[in-house]
């Protein structure tokens, strides 16, 4: 069998159609959910309020690319580009309860495994 090693570089770039973009004074309301979000910026820069509620007021934040927040359910936020700027919305695994479900029975059978196989040495 002939193998052959990578011997350059590779470097995944976002898909476009994937990515929300923001030109220079345009912004978004963004409602949060259900479930948490992962805003990932990945070109320019984003300024974010986030609303206030009874227990916090609003915050600034700026983030640029290659940054990310997290994001809660059920927050809501203004997101501005500060020049042009493109991101992504994603939901991390743990949103999705089918994803959790998937996720905690794997767990469940690694810990039961562990339990009855030997520790490697």
């Amino acid at each position: 069998m002939n193998h052959q090693l990578m011997t350059s570089a590779q470097q995944s770039t976002p898909d476009a159609s994937a990515q929300w973009a923001l030109g220079r004074g345009e912004a978004l309301s963004l409602g949060v959910g259900p479930g948490a979000r992962e805003l990932h910026v990945t070109d320019g820069r984003l300024w974010l309020t986030r609303e206030s509620t009874r227990h916090a007021a609003s915050e600034d934040i700026w983030l640029a690319a290659g940054d990310s927040l997290a994001l809660e359910s059920g927050s809501r936020w203004v997101i501005e580009g500060w020049g042009s700027a493109r991101f992504q919305l994603l939901v991390p695994p743990q949103a999705c309860a089918t994803m959790q479900r998937r996720l905690s029975a794997s767990s469940t059978r690694q810990r039961a495994s562990t339990l009855l196989e030997p520790a490697p040495c």
